[in-house]
C-alpha cells in the first residue's frame, strides 16, 4: 500500500508537514465585504464565523467556474484560499462588479506561506504553533490560521516570513489526499470549463440553495431543482507509463471502440506505481467501465464509485 494514501499518512507519521506553494489568497477588506462578496459567491457568508470555514466557489454568469476556495474571517476582512494559478482572472471578475462597494479585493499570495500538517498528532502540533486550543474548524491567532480538514489534517496559514523548523514534504502528498476525499484540485486551466456540481460542490456543502441571488445562480440553481447534471467528479485507479496532467482527456471502451468520456481534473503516482485520478465523467458511468488515457493506448483505468460523496466538516 502506498504511503501517500490519507489513511496510511495518518497512521504512519506523528506529523508531517507538507508544502504547498501553489496555493494563494484573495483577501477582502471594507464595509461592503460581505454584503458584496454574497452576492458573487455559491456559499452563504451569513453562516461564516471567526472560528469556521467554508467551501466555496466563485463563477461566471453561465454559472461556469472561476475558482474554487475555502474562505475564512481574517482579520477585519474575509479571505478566499485558492489555486494560485486561478487568482488572476478571479480577482479581475470580482473587481467588475465591485467599483461601487466600499471594498478593497487584493491578491495577498506573496505575502503568505502555505502547508499541512497532517498525522496523528497534527492537532497538537497546530495547537502549539497558534497557541489555541483545537477545538473550532478554523483557529487562528494574529498571525497564524489552521483550518482543520480531517480529524487528522490541517491546513495552515502563515506570514511568508514564517520559519518552519520541520523538514516539507512535496505537494504530492497534498494532491493524494484530494483525489482521496474527493476534493477537486481546480487549476486556471479548467476555467470557464465546469459548473459546480460537476465538481461535487453540492454534496461538499460549496453551494447554497437557499441564500438568494448570486452571478450564476440560475443556471446552479436549475440544474439542482430539474436534476440536469449528468457529469460528476469521479476517482479512477489504474496505471499508465506517464501520470496525466490536467484537462487530459479520457476515453471509455464501448464495444470495440474508445469514445471520449471526459477531464482529468488532477492525478497523482502513488509509490508502488498505481496512479489515482480525479475527472470529470458521466455520472452513470458503471463500475465495470474500462477507461484509458487518450494518446496512451496502453492505460488502463477503472472507476472507484463507493466513495462518490464525501461528508464535509466545514461547520
Amino acid at each position: 500500500m502506498s504511503g501517500l494514501l490519507p489513511e496510511n499518512l495518518a497512521q504512519a507519521h506523528p506529523a508531517i508537514f507538507i508544502d504547498l506553494p501553489n496555493l494563494g489568497l484573495i483577501s477582502a477588506t471594507g464595509p461592503d465585504t460581505q454584503s458584496f462578496l454574497q452576492g458573487q459567491l455559491t456559499c452563504d457568508l451569513k453562516q461564516l464565523q471567526p472560528h469556521n470555514w467554508l467551501l466555496g466557489s466563485h463563477c461566471d454568469a453561465k454559472g461556469k467556474l472561476w475558482s474554487i476556495f475555502r474562505a475564512i474571517r481574517f482579520g477585519e476582512g474575509i479571505s478566499l484560499i485558492q489555486n494560485k494559478s486561478t487568482i488572476e482572472k478571479s480577482l479581475s471578475e470580482l473587481r467588475k462588479f465591485s467599483v461601487f462597494n466600499k471594498i478593497e479585493l487584493n491578491d495577498t499570495s506573496e505575502q503568505h506561506r502555505f502547508f499541512m500538517v497532517a498525522g496523528k498528532e497534527a492537532a497538537a502540533e497546530v495547537a502549539t504553533l497558534t497557541g489555541v486550543t483545537p477545538n473550532n474548524t478554523h483557529l487562528s491567532n494574529d498571525s497564524i490560521h489552521a483550518l482543520r480538514l480531517m480529524p487528522w489534517a490541517y491546513l495552515c496559514v502563515v506570514p511568508s516570513d514564517f520559519e518552519i523548523n520541520n523538514e516539507l514534504a512535496p505537494e504530492t502528498y497534498w494532491h493524494a489526499m484530494q483525489i482521496e476525499q474527493g476534493w477537486p484540485n481546480f487549476e486556471s486551466i479548467q476555467q470557464e470549463t465546469f459548473i459546480p456540481q460537476m465538481l461535487n460542490l453540492d454534496t461538499l456543502a460549496g453551494i447554497s440553495f437557499k441564500k438568494g441571488c448570486y452571478i450564476g445562480q440560475e443556471t446552479i440553481a436549475r440544474t439542482h431543482y430539474k436534476g440536469q447534471n449528468k457529469r460528476r467528479l469521479i476517482r479512477l485507479i489504474g496505471e499508465a507509463k506517464s501520470t496525466p496532467a490536467p484537462a487530459d482527456q479520457l476515453e471509455i471502451q464501448l464495444g470495440e471502440n474508445w469514445r471520449r468520456a471526459g477531464a482529468v481534473i488532477s492525478a497523482v503516482r502513488y509509490d508502488n506505481d498505481v496512479i489515482a485520478i480525479q475527472a470529470v465523467l458521466p455520472s452513470d458511468l458503471e463500475a465495470q467501465a474500462k477507461l484509458r488515457i487518450k494518446g496512451q493506448d496502453d492505460s488502463k483505468f477503472t472507476p472507484c464509485l463507493e466513495s462518490d460523496e464525501t461528508e464535509s466538516i466545514n461547520e
